[in-house]
C-alpha cells in the first residue's frame, strides 16, 4: 500500500470495521507475409520497367509483451504479528520480532514456492511465483485470499496466550497456498501483484488486471464490482477480470481503493473514494466508484503512481511534477496548507513543490505519513511524526520552524509539513509504509525501520517504538543483499535475490 495497515488510532480512524472482523483496525498483429511470386513470373516494377527477382517470404515476428515477466527468485523474510497467519510461517508461528525466513518460500527447496513478486495488504500478502502461480496467506475474512479457507480445527485465541498452546492457526490461512486460476485463460502470464486491506490484484504481461476480495466504506458496506449482467458483487471470492482496464503497467492499492497506470500514462482509480482518493468529486451512488475512471492528473501522462491508505500520488512523465490528493489530516499528501484538520481532504491533485523536478523514483504511504526516494537515492518523509513514523532526528532549528513542523495543542511536534531528508539511511532503493511504521531498503542491501513497533513489525528484536530509523539486524539477513520491503498493519517483510 501501498501497503496498508492496521493500528489502533481510534480518534484518527477513517474507516470503521465490521464487528465480526479479526482486524485490529479499524493489465499487434504480426507483419503479414508478402505474397510469393508465381513460378516463372517476372513481375515488372511499375515505374522502371526493370524485371524484378521473385520476392522472398518475409518472416513474421511476435512483438514483445507490454510488461516483462519477472524471473529473479527472492529470499523472503517475515516479521511482526502473525496471530492471524499474516506471516505465512505455518499454523504454529504467531510472531517474530526479527526477520524470519519463510520455509514455504525457500528458493533452495525444489518443493517450495519460489517467489518473484509480493505485496503486503492490511493483514494478508499476495505473491507471484516463478512458475506463474498466484499465492496468498493471512486473513481471509473478506475473501482477500481469493480461495476457500474453511477449517474445522481448533482456532488459537489471540488473547489466551500460553493457556491455549494446544490450538493452532488455520493452516489454510497461515500457510502460503496457490489461488485457483481456472477461470483465467491458460496462456495468461502474470507480472505483478498488489494488495489492500481486503482486496488483491494481479497484472498480466499484456496489461490486463484480475482482482478479488472487497472494498469497504466508512460504514462497513462491502462492494467490489459488477457481474456481466450488472448485478453488484459485494465480495469476489476468486479472481475476476477487472473490466475497463487495458495495457496497465503499474497497479497499487490503498486500504480500500486501487490505482492503475496504463501505457499511455493515464491514471485510473476505483473502489471506495470517500476521502477523495479518485482526485475528483463523487456524485450519485457509491457503487459508481467501482468502475475504474481516469484521475485528472498529469496532463502529459504519468510515469509513476503510489498510494497510502487514503491518499494518492502520481509523478508526471515530462515535467517530473509530483502530485498528491486524498486524505490530508496530517499533511500526508504533501500539501501543508490544509494539514492539521481531522477531515482535511484534497479533492483534486495538488503539486508537491519540494519534490517536483527531483526525479522521484519510489513513493509509498501509510495511514498518515509518506515517503519518497529520488533516482539518486535521496530519502524524504513527511506527514505524521508523533509516533516516529518518519525516522528523522529533527534538529532544534527544524522543530522551531513552523513551516516545517506543526505542533498540537499541547505544543508537541505533530506534523512534518515538508518532505524532509532522512540522512542516516544513505542512498536508498526502496521503502514501504505500514499504518504507522516505515521500512527503508538502502543501496547497500541493508534495511532500516522506524515508527510503531508494538507487535515486532520493525524487525528490531523488541516491541518498542522507534523515533529515529534503526538498522534491522539478525542472523537471517546479516549477509543478505535486500532490494524490497513490504509493510502491513502489524507485520512487515523484506526480500532480496535468493542467489
Amino acid at each position: 500500500m501501498s501497503e496498508t495497515k492496521i493500528q489502533s488510532y481510534a480518534s484518527d480512524a477513517v474507516a470503521n470495521e465490521d464487528s465480526g472482523s479479526r482486524r485490529s483496525r479499524p493489465t499487434p498483429k504480426s507483419t503479414p507475409a508478402a505474397p510469393k511470386a508465381a513460378a516463372g513470373s517476372r513481375r515488372k516494377h511499375a515505374s522502371s520497367g526493370t524485371a524484378q527477382p521473385p520476392r522472398k517470404k518475409q518472416k513474421t515476428t511476435k512483438k514483445a509483451p507490454l510488461n516483462a515477466v519477472p524471473d529473479t527468485v527472492l529470499a523472503v523474510f517475515m516479521f511482526g504479528s502473525g496471530e492471524n497467519g499474516e506471516l505465512g510461517l505455518g499454523p504454529k508461528v504467531t510472531a517474530s520480532k526479527r526477520p524470519k525466513p519463510n520455509p514455504h518460500l525457500d528458493a533452495k527447496d525444489s518443493s517450495a514456492l519460489h517467489i518473484v513478486r509480493l505485496a503486503c495488504g492490511g493483514m494478508h500478502t499476495v505473491a507471484l511465483t516463478a512458475d506463474n502461480r498466484l499465492v496468498t496467506w493471512g486473513v481471509n475474512d473478506n475473501d482477500a485470499l481469493g480461495r476457500p479457507t474453511n477449517w474445522e480445527g481448533k482456532l488459537r485465541d489471540a488473547d489466551a496466550g500460553s493457556d491455549n498452546d494446544d490450538a493452532e492457526l488455520n493452516p489454510r490461512e497461515s500457510t502460503p497456498t496457490e489461488v485457483s486460476t481456472e477461470n483465467i485463460p491458460g496462456a495468461t502470464k502474470f507480472v505483478d501483484v498488489a494488495a489492500g486491506d481486503s482486496c488483491s490484484f494481479a497484472v498480466t504481461d499484456t496489461g490486463l488486471v484480475y482482482g478479488w476480495g472487497t472494498f469497504r466504506n466508512s460504514e462497513g458496506k462491502e462492494s467490489f464490482g459488477y457481474t456481466a449482467g450488472g448485478a453488484l458483487i459485494k465480495r469476489q471470492p476468486v479472481p475476476m477480470l477487472i473490466p475497463g482496464l487495458l495495457r496497465v503497467t503499474q497497479l497499487v492499492c490503498g486500504a480500500n481503493h486501487a490505482l492503475a497506470l496504463d501505457a499511455a500514462g493515464t491514471v485510473w482509480a476505483w473502489g471506495c473514494g470517500q476521502q477523495n482518493q479518485f482526485g475528483r468529486r463523487l456524485f450519485g451512488r457509491h457503487q459508481e466508484s467501482l468502475r475504474p475512471r481516469p484521475v485528472p492528473v498529469c496532463r502529459s501522462g504519468a510515469r509513476l503512481i503510489a498510494s497510502g491508505e487514503y491518499h494518492c500520488f502520481a509523478v508526471g512523465q515530462r515535467r517530473d511534477d509530483v502530485w498528491g490528493w486524498g486524505l490530508n489530516s496530517f499533511g500526508q499528501t504533501g500539501d501543508a496548507t490544509s494539514a492539521g484538520g481531522d477531515s482535511a481532504l484534497l479533492p483534486y491533485p495538488v503539486k508537491i513543490p519540494a519534490l517536483c523536478g527531483q526525479g522521484v523514483a519510489v513513493m509509498a504511504g501509510g495511514a498518515h505519513h509518506s515517503v519518497a526516494i529520488t533516482a539518486d537515492g535521496q530519502v524524504y518523509t513527511w506527514g505524521r511524526m508523533d509516533g516516529g513514523q518518519l525516522g528523522i532526528k529533527f534538529t532544534d532549528q527544524q522543530l522551531g520552524d513552523d513551516t516545517v513542523v506543526r505542533r498540537d495543542e499541547r505544543d508537541k511536534p505533530r506534523i512534518c509539513l515538508q518532505p524532509t531528508p532522512v540522512p542516516q539511511i544513505g542512498e536508498a532503493v526502496h521503502a514501504a509504509c505500514g499504518t504507522d511504521h516505515t521500512i527503508f531498503v538502502a543501496k547497500d542491501g541493508r534495511a532500516w525501520a522506524t515508527g510503531f513497533g508494538s507487535e515486532g513489525q520493525l524487525g528490531l528484536g523488541s516491541d518498542d517504538d522507534v523515533d529515529v530509523a534503526q538498522l534491522i539486524q539478525g542472523k537471517a539477513v546479516k549477509d543478505r543483499k535486500l532490494t524490497w520491503a513490504g509493510a502491513g498493519g502489524q507485520f512487515s517483510s523484506v526480500a532480496g535475490p535468493a542467489a
